[in-house]
């Protein structure tokens, strides 16, 4: 079982960014002056030539961090494929060149609001968190129920405590162990 978590991603987000449903938002808490000031600034970059690749709409979505978005928000928003289904969403309501700042945070609000959002962004922390985590059985306890939280097989489970059963000194991660049992 390899951790291919940008595939995942993927599909998941292209499958419930086309069906996130309107939902009102509202800020839990009150923006700065700074993200008030972008929010009023257009969408220029979508327009003049600048946005080439996903590296400069990850800078331009970056740029939201001011009103709240965290390193996971931008690198989930600044995909081509996310950018793509949120400007098909906004264009149905405003033109390409009326669209400012704001109206993308607030797509991105709706979003981040949807229960689909927020259990890609559980999942996602998780793997993570098994993927760079060394394994060993002094927190198999805690580590397991990770796993099962990650709906891993019985079998898979049962692999990785095997494993660590069999090598007490273990240093490799969870990924690095899976890896090794997949071959």
């Amino acid at each position: 079982m390899k951790l291919r978590l940008p595939l995942l991603l993927l599909f998941i987000s292209v499958a419930f960014l086309s069906t996130a449903q309107e939902q009102v938002v509202s800020l839990a808490t009150p923006l700065t002056d700074n993200c008030k000031s972008l929010l009023d600034k257009k969408l220029d970059f979508l327009i003049d030539g600048s946005f080439q690749d996903e590296s400069s709409l990850k800078k331009e979505i970056a740029r939201l961090k001011e009103c709240g978005l965290d390193d996971f928000d931008v690198k989930f928003f600044a995909r081509m494929e996310s950018m793509s289904a949120m400007l098909r969403k906004m264009t149905q309501k405003k033109e390409l060149e009326q669209m400012s700042f704001e109206d993308l945070f607030t797509e991105i609000e709706k979003i981040k609001a949807t229960s689909g959002f927020i259990q890609v962004k559980k999942i996602t922390f998780l793997s993570e968190t098994l993927a760079t985590r060394e394994g060993n059985l002094k927190n198999w306890n805690e580590d397991v129920k990770v796993f099962q939280e990650l709906g891993a097989s019985k079998n898979v489970i049962s692999q990785v405590f095997e494993y660590l059963e069999t090598h007490p000194d273990n240093t490799k991660s969870y990924q690095e162990i899976l890896e090794s049992l997949k071959k």
